[in-house]
């Protein structure tokens, strides 16, 4: 999956920066900054893009969650399950 260079959520702009790597983790987001980054190797193994897709979708989800002042923005569990879902059904579009 290629990733956008920027996205819009909400009123803020978040700048999507592609580190080689994220010291442990595969991708964070840095509300103050609107950054998201995405890591493309964890070590020496260079992520496959299911990976880096399912990370991207992860930020993001907390970006989203965060402009809604939603009370679920920093909680990892539902993060993880809600973008793995988002994540999933991306990939398996047809059109």
């Amino acid at each position: 999956m290629l990733l956008p260079k920027t996205i819009e959520v909400g009123k803020s702009i978040y700048k999507i920066d592609q580190p080689r790597e994220i010291h442990k983790c595969l991708g964070q987001i840095n509300f103050d900054k609107k950054t998201i980054s995405v890591a493309t190797h964890a070590g020496r193994y260079r992520l496959a893009d299911g990976e880096r897709s399912d990370s991207f979708w992860h930020e993001l989800t907390h970006a989203i969650l965060n402009d809604m002042d939603h009370p679920l923005t920093r909680d990892e569990k539902f993060v993880t399950a809600f973008a793995r879902r988002l994540n999933d059904a991306i990939i398996s579009a047809e059109f």
